[in-house]
């Protein structure tokens, strides 16, 4: 995996689709994902979006990534390329 410095902001995602269902944060700080609750435009067998180009116009519960999200952000799973990248 590059840093994302060095390629596309895009290129560290793994495509978990994980950041594509609704989450919530326990008073642990633990990420709980709701895996029947997937965004409309996630296609659950390749986890992509079918609508990445637009996403944030398509969908309001789209969330932009930023360094400073997967470094601080709570609702992103430890699990998640983005924040592996950056909390290490």
């Amino acid at each position: 995996m590059r840093a994302w410095h060095d390629g596309s902001w895009d290129d560290i995602c793994d495509c978990c689709g994980m950041c594509c269902y609704e989450r919530e944060v326990d008073e642990y700080g633990d990420v709980a994902v709701d895996l029947s609750a997937p965004c409309e435009f996630l296609n659950e067998s390749t986890r992509r979006c079918s609508v990445y180009e637009n996403r944030f116009d398509k969908c309001e519960r789209c969330c932009r990534l930023t360094p400073r999200i997967a470094l601080f952000g709570d609702h992103l799973p430890p699990s998640c390329a983005y924040v592996r990248a950056f909390r290490r």
